[in-house]
């Protein structure tokens, strides 16, 4: 097996979560010639704030053969990839349309009259990232919600930068406006499984689950629902752990390069016919995170629908061909 890999750098327009502050975020895309020689493409891209190691650890211990969580979920799409590319098929099912949710990372700096066109275009969830300026920030998420129409919930993702003490302070301070429009709040605050079920059984309101725990592990005590992640776990082991539970399902991408993004939309597909009950609407697409590049623009959107970019395997077969790869050694 021979790699190659080519760097990169997203430019997000504003903070990407509460937890990170950096100006932009360094990946790189892998090129991989399998002993059959096929070859496959894939992303690797590490989120330092939310538990990764750097790229050069990640490209390092790829090289020596001992991958990351990250690099293992790499190398397989890289896989799946050449084995579609050697066949010359998609790896994409036309037939499956996953819904997404419209992610705002930024409420703060979110222009409020965009509300109606969005719920016009077909999106009937927003997800918002909170806790970098929390009272701020929850006065434009009540000015929000009486925006929204009567169908469309509010999804809060809190990165776990409260503690215990501090959600409950909040939640009892806001739960007369947001009841309504709430559909569940993600890593509330550090992980406890007594303390999530105890919280979200005295308040009747759903946590979800994503990087605060490992819901294998945990048995994702106290969520119900668990945010899956492709880039860095496999969804597999999840879904066989919990299918045909009370547990629901919500597939996102991991902020990464729209080749890692559609390896997860390629990997909700596949497990889609399966969970279609207890997968909920989704949160695949980029929207405006970044800085417009011509990746970003091969992927296009029917709403709250993905549209594949063209070509076989993961697709961006000329896009990819013009990068400049360098052997990874």
């Amino acid at each position: 097996m021979k790699i190659w890999f080519s760097t990169y750098q997203l430019y997000p327009k504003t903070a990407l979560n509460s937890r990170v502050k950096v100006k932009y975020r360094k990946g790189a895309l892998l090129r991989i010639r399998f002993p059959d020689e096929s070859v496959g493409y894939a992303d690797l891209c590490p989120f330092s704030e939310m538990g990764d190691r750097p790229l050069d650890f990640e490209l390092r211990h790829i090289a020596l053969s001992k991958p990351t969580d990250l690099g293992a979920r790499s190398l397989y799409y890289a896989q799946k990839d050449a084995e579609a590319r050697k066949r010359g098929i998609r790896l994409y099912d036309s037939t499956i349309r996953i819904k997404n949710h419209f992610l705002i990372p930024d409420i703060l700096g979110f222009d409020l009259e965009r509300v109606a066109k969005i719920e016009a275009d077909g999106y009937t969830e927003f997800k918002i990232k909170m806790g970098r300026d929390l009272v701020a920030e929850t006065a434009k998420v009540e000015h929000l919600s009486n925006r929204i129409s009567p169908g469309t919930r509010l999804r809060l993702d809190f990165n776990c930068s409260m503690n215990r003490e501090r959600f409950v302070e909040w939640f009892e301070k806001n739960q007369k406006w947001l009841r309504s429009v709430l559909e569940f709040i993600e890593d509330p605050f550090t992980y406890e499984s007594k303390d999530w079920r105890e919280i979200s059984n005295k308040y009747n309101i759903t946590f979800a689950l994503d990087r605060a725990a490992d819901p294998i592990v945990t048995e994702a005590a106290g969520a119900g629902v668990i945010v899956i992640k492709p880039a860095v776990q496999d969804p597999e082991i999840i879904v066989q752990r919990f299918i045909d539970t009370d547990k629901k399902f919500v597939f996102t991408h991991h902020m990464d390069f729209p080749l890692g993004q559609m390896s997860a939309f390629y990997a909700a597909q596949s497990l889609f016919n399966g969970i279609q009950n207890q997968m909920l609407t989704c949160g695949l697409q980029h929207h405006d995170i970044y800085e417009g590049f011509t990746f970003q623009n091969a992927i296009t959107a029917d709403g709250p629908y993905i549209l594949p970019p063209d070509g076989v395997g993961l697709g961006f077969d000329k896009l990819l061909e013009s990068q400049t790869w360098t052997v990874l050694k």
